[in-house]
This record gives structure tokens, sequence and C-alpha cells, in this order.
């Protein structure tokens, strides 16, 4: 039982996601918002060099078998395979989970507030750019993004901040050099796919390694502070007792059972 209940740590990561999620449904004027800020963050990626997105767009368009897949990449593999990760994690008592958990939380609160302060509606809802995912998996779109997810929540991409922090927290597991450095091509391929589905900007996917330090940094912050205060726990107040008044010089304590013999 105690093992089982070990699982229950992905509960507050799985929180924290549904809150980034819901936030346009709490904050007022997220939709014009997030339609005014596209165009901009459009025109900065492209000057970034953000422009070849636009012929991956329009190519995966073309190929409806290649664009079926990508779409599904997008879809599932964000929570599959880091909800993978993380139960392995557990599984495996990897001493280094708390810090890769607590770091992932931090992510998706570092984003939250982004979202809530900046809403940026995706590349695919502005003219130029084709869906693929709505193409692709009506469902998704028509039904669990139109119902459950963040519309205007393209920065920064959570879809690059979690392939990005899923080598970071699968290292402890993969011996191997040659393997720790073939994880890196998950996050690659997460990048390119974004991009290709219009899903995000590149300046989405540039600002989510900024997003994954700051989240790792609070992460380490907040469990150098946890082991300060067991290491010098706050000392308690000192009990003071009232203090008792010293007998008159005169009066001579009885002697038990004294009051009884004079009686």
């Amino acid at each position: 039982m105690r093992a089982a209940l070990r699982y229950l740590q992905i509960i507050p990561v799985a929180l924290v996601l549904y809150a980034t999620d819901a936030v346009d449904r709490f904050r007022a004027g997220a939709q014009t918002a997030g339609l005014a800020s596209a165009p901009v963050v459009d025109t900065i990626s492209r000057q970034l060099g953000g422009g070849f997105a636009v012929g991956m767009n329009h190519w995966l368009a073309a190929h409806p078998v290649v664009a079926d897949a990508a779409a599904w990449f997008y879809v599932l593999m964000m929570g599959a395979v880091a909800g993978t990760v993380g139960l392995l994690l557990i599984w495996r008592r990897v001493p280094s989970f708390g810090l890769h958990r607590n770091a992932l939380i931090c992510c998706n609160l570092i984003a939250l507030v982004a979202f809530w302060l900046y809403p940026v509606a995706p590349p695919r809802m502005l003219p130029g750019y084709h869906d693929i995912t709505a193409t692709s998996v009506p469902l998704f779109s028509g039904v669990l993004e139109g119902k459950g997810a963040d519309l205007f929540a393209a920065l920064p991409s959570l879809h690059v901040v979690w392939s990005l922090w899923v080598p970071l927290a699968v290292a402890p597991l993969v011996r191997h050099p040659a393997l720790r450095a073939a994880l890196w091509l998950y996050p690659a391929a997460t990048i390119l796919d974004v991009l290709a589905t219009a899903n995000h900007y590149l300046l989405d996917a540039i600002s989510a390694p900024v997003v994954l330090l700051l989240g790792y940094a609070s992460a380490a912050g907040l469990a150098l502070a946890a082991r300060r205060l067991r290491r010098y726990p706050r000392a308690l107040p000192p009990v003071v007792l009232p203090r008792q008044a010293p007998p008159h010089p005169g009066e001579q304590q009885a002697a038990p059972g004294a009051s009884r013999r004079a009686a």
C-alpha cells in the first residue's frame, strides 16, 4: 500500500498542467489578447529565422500520411513520454526524482504566469498556415482542445519544455553515453513537430529552455531551503514557570499531619 502511494506524486504535476490548460477560461479577454499577440510573435519568429516553419507546414499539408503521424505525435507524445518517465523514476526509486518532479511543476507554474500575462494564439490560427492537427485528428481540435485546452498558450511551448525535461530526468537510468546523447533526439523531433504542425512559433521553442532552466533553479532553491530548515530547526521559546513567593520569615511550614494532631 505504501509503495502504491508513491505514485500519487504524479497528481501535483497533473493539477498544474490542468491549470495551464484552463487559464483562458478564467482570464478575461484571453481570446482578444491572444489573437492580437499572435502576429507580433510570428513577426519576431520570422526575424529570428523561423520563416522555414511556413514551408514545413505547407509541405506537411501536402503529404497526408506524414501529416497524420505528426499530428498524433503532437497529441500523444507530450503526456505519454513524460508520464512514462515519471512512473519509471518512481518505480526505480531514483534519488533525484523529487528534484525532477518539482522542476516540472515549477516549469508549469512559470508557463501559467506567462499564459495569463501574455496570451498568444498559435500560428495555425493565422492566415497562411494549415491546421494540421485539426485535419488529421478532428476529435482533438473539436472536442479535447476546444473543451479542455488553452487555445492561447503558445508562448512558451510546454511541449518543448516537457520534451527537454525527459533526457534530463531519465539520464540517471541510462549509463551509456551514446544512449544519453540519443535521448536528445526526442526534443529535437518535438521542436520540428510543433513548428511543422503550426502549433508553435520558433520563439515558443527558443523560450522553452529558459523556462526549463528557471524551473530547475526554482526546484533546487526550494530543496536547499528545505534542507536548511531540517538542519537548523527553529528553537521553541523557553517555557517560563511562574515563580512562587518565598515564605514569610516568621512563618514555619507545618509538618504533615500537624493540623490533624492539633484537632
